[in-house]
């Protein structure tokens, strides 16, 4: 992906958690309190999910190398590239 693309792709830090929930979604996110993969609920206003057994709230960047970080999602998206 050039540049070009990825400002096409991504162009502001929605579209990037949009992507980034979409994939986590995709993959499955797996419980730490439950040590499994059960439902997920979303939960956009604070932006976390949380499991439908345990209610643990696991928030996006939880398990990435974001999950510490202070940087935006788009920040650190388009270090990726």
């Amino acid at each position: 992906m050039n540049i070009i693309e990825f400002i096409q792709h991504f162009p502001n830090e929605e579209s990037c958690e949009s992507y980034l929930k979409a994939y986590r979604e995709k993959t499955g996110i797996y419980c730490k309190t439950c040590k499994s993969s059960p439902k997920q609920y979303w939960f956009s206003g604070k932006k976390f999910f949380e499991c439908s057994q345990c209610r643990r709230r696991t928030s996006l960047k939880a398990g990435t190398v974001m999950e510490s970080s202070n940087l935006s999602l788009h920040t650190w998206f388009t270090a990726f590239l």
